[in-house]
């Protein structure tokens, strides 16, 4: 495979003992390119800091992180495990890392272009579309999306594979644009939307839709 220049938007940190230089960058310019693909637009500057040790993550998240935790996005900083390490540090096998990193690159598409963040379900669940993790993390058992709304409940009933199914089936239904747009006006209407009832009414508005019924018809054919 021939290497892959970076965008000038990118920079990564590594430690070149550890990591070959060439595979980061053609990782990261696969993961970028989804992105760029899905959003249709470049992102603002991203930062890529691969860490090595659980304890660095620890002190980036300010907390000890859970063995599933292998990367976290803040602005427009990306820390995530190196792929010389993701599968021996955490109970994620090595061919999730790619999808990891599209995924966390997701995150700052999101944030630089869309400008929402709750509610996290759906925060999380266009970081899985775009990153396609739907198709690894087939889902177990369903949440009231009540409960996964806001952020302190989402940290009690985390349910990415719920997130990443139903968002999945919500582009399919409505469009890659119209979803789009929905997300782009979510937090310009309407704030946060920290009440969940909130954004019931305008998701019903916005897409002439029925949420609790898209939920159930969801629920006969998820994955």
């Amino acid at each position: 495979m021939a290497d892959k220049k970076l965008p000038s938007n990118i920079n990564i940190n590594f430690n070149p003992k550890i990591d070959s230089e060439a595979n980061l960058k053609n990782t990261v310019f696969e993961s970028y390119q989804k992105n760029k693909s899905f959003f249709g637009k470049d992102s603002q500057k991203i930062i890529i800091d691969f860490i090595y040790k659980r304890s660095q993550m620890d002190k980036i998240c300010n907390y000890k992180t859970e063995d599933w935790l292998v990367g976290y996005a803040n602005k427009n900083h990306i820390f995530i495990f190196s792929p010389t390490v993701f599968s021996k540090i955490s109970n994620h096998p090595q061919s999730d890392f790619s999808y990891v990193l599209t995924h966390e690159i997701a995150h700052i598409f999101t944030h630089d272009i869309l400008d929402f963040y709750y509610p996290k379900w759906l925060h999380e669940g266009i970081a899985g579309y775009v990153a396609k993790q739907y198709k690894i993390r087939s889902v177990k058992k369903i949440e009231d999306f009540s409960k996964l709304h806001n952020k302190d409940s989402w940290g009690k009933f985390v349910n990415y594979p719920q997130a990443f199914s139903f968002t999945k089936y919500l582009v399919d239904k409505f469009g890659k644009k119209k979803i789009l747009n929905f997300l782009e006006n979510l937090r310009k209407e309407n704030g946060c939307y920290s009440s969940y009832e909130e954004f019931v009414n305008y998701f019903n508005k916005f897409l002439k839709s029925d949420f609790l019924k898209l939920t159930l018809n969801w629920q006969k054919n998820f994955n």
